[in-house]
């Protein structure tokens, strides 16, 4: 409606000066004609006028009237009158009329050349008068000069033209309506799927495609929609796993709890001899142990998630020897070989948490070892292409039962146990493989798995090339 509104402002303002110029250029061309035919009348009375005077002695006034008739039949148009008056008195008038037609035009007996535009019966007249001096007396020639075609003619341009403008508006707004529908169909294409997917539809898609800006549109809503859709299933899935955390938290809390409770409330309740009151003890001793344990990785995990980990240049034969020194009582325990070596080389991390991050891998190695198995923990320079780019990785092999493949994808998932009667034996609560992994990612560093059933586990930690600074052997 707008663009209608503005085109027939713009159609009737340059319509109307357009039509107004034309119509004042056919008047002012019909009053140059009336004007000029009014001066030849005069001109040709004026020097008969003269003749008559310098050769006779006859009367103006006299002769006047036939002078008169003679122009009036030889020039006068047969759309013009012609009037002549002597002294403010008719002496003559070519259609029999006795009044002056424009008395008020000759009133105020001046001499000169005036028009006027006058309307009579329907019809349009231009009157001219020319008044001169002869013998003392002013004698007016009144030229009366029927233009009433010509008023026609231009009443007919003005209709033809409100005519123009109202086919011309009605073709336009129907052009102007298809072509806006042609236009805002796609935004309204792009209003709908907005509308369905700001109700809940996630999966709703724009289908307009163009090379215009409507299509640009288009493209960034579908960019936005994917990016919505994939944050959406980043909380439900985050959501999901937060719900799955607590219910596997609280179960694995309540397992040592009901032996805690149950041993405590036994010793409380009933003489026990002291064998049995001491295998109680140490069951709930174990199960307060592995409650710490539980605690100490929760802790580990939420500070990795939460907090700034300050890293620094340490060297990987340290870091190696210091693991070492932490899990070979326990290896010896256990009735298990540990055989290392380590490259000398210079990583930048928080050595306390890789420490933590290596002891868990072969804790592990060793629950899940018999007796008598060798386990290997060797760490060397990967060479890359460039000094610059060599990596260094870190290997824990056992010879144990081994991983199935359906489960290395899920043992970095919080409280999964491959062996769960084996872990909770080891006081082992499923947090320490996702313990591994944050601490690694926290790194940039990146953990392989190798495992097959009946045969055993290799672990890879294996740190990028931008963190290793080779250094030579002391």
């Amino acid at each position: 409606m707008i663009n209608i509104i503005i085109i027939a402002l713009t159609l009737s303002l340059s319509g109307f000066f357009i039509i107004s110029r034309q119509n004042r250029l056919i008047m002012d061309s019909e009053i140059k004609n009336s004007v000029t035919e009014n001066n030849l009348i005069e001109s040709v009375l004026e020097y008969s006028l003269l003749d008559i005077i310098n050769s006779s002695s006859q009367n103006v006034r006299s002769v006047l009237p036939t002078l008169s008739a003679r122009v009036s039949s030889g020039m006068l148009a047969s759309t013009t009158s012609l009037y002549i008056t002597y002294d403010s008195n008719i002496v003559y008038t070519s259609n029999g009329e006795e009044t002056s037609p424009s008395r008020e035009m000759i009133s105020n007996n001046t001499v000169g050349k005036k028009y006027q535009l006058k309307r009579e019966n329907d019809k349009t007249f231009v009157y001219v008068i020319s008044s001169v001096y002869v013998d003392d007396s002013i004698i007016d020639i009144i030229t009366k000069r029927n233009i009433s075609d010509t008023m026609t003619m231009i009443n007919n341009n003005i209709s033809l033209f409100r005519l123009y403008i109202i086919v011309i508006l009605l073709i336009s707004g129907l052009i102007v309506y298809a072509f806006s529908t042609f236009l805002t169909r796609p935004l309204e294409k792009l209003n709908t799927v907005t509308d369905d997917f700001a109700e809940g539809n996630f999966t709703s898609r724009s289908s307009v495609k163009s090379y215009d800006e409507v299509g640009l549109l288009s493209d960034k809503f579908n960019h936005m929609a994917d990016s919505v859709e994939n944050h959406i299933d980043e909380l439900n899935d985050m959501l999901h796993r937060r719900d799955q955390f607590v219910a596997d938290f609280t179960h694995e809390i309540k397992t040592p709890m009901t032996t805690i409770i149950g041993y405590a409330d036994t010793i409380r309740s009933v003489e026990l001899p002291r064998e049995d009151e001491v295998k109680a003890a140490s069951y709930i001793f174990s199960e307060g142990k592995r409650l710490e344990q539980m605690s100490s990785h929760l802790f580990d995990l939420i500070y990795l998630k939460d907090g700034e980990i300050p890293k620094a240049n340490t060297n990987t034969r340290a870091i190696g020897e210091a693991v070492i020194d932490t899990i070979l009582p326990s290896f010896q325990d256990a009735g298990l070989v540990l055989s290392s070596d380590f490259e000398n080389a210079s990583i930048c991390v928080d050595s306390s948490l890789i420490k933590t991050a290596l002891i868990n891998l072969l804790d592990n190695a060793r629950k899940y070892s018999d007796n008598g198995k060798e386990i290997s923990f060797i760490g060397h320079i990967i060479p890359g292409e460039e000094k610059n780019q060599n990596s260094y990785e870190y290997i824990v092999e056992d010879h144990g039962i081994g991983i199935a493949q359906e489960d290395i994808d899920k043992i970095c998932d919080e409280f999964y146990m491959v062996d769960k009667s084996r872990s909770r034996k080891e006081g082992g609560a499923g947090l320490g493989m996702p313990l591994v992994s944050s601490i690694l990612k926290e790194h940039g560093a990146e953990l392989k798995i190798e495992s097959e059933l009946g045969v055993g586990t290799k672990m890879i930690v294996i740190f990028p090339a931008c963190t290793i600074i080779e250094e030579e052997i002391v």
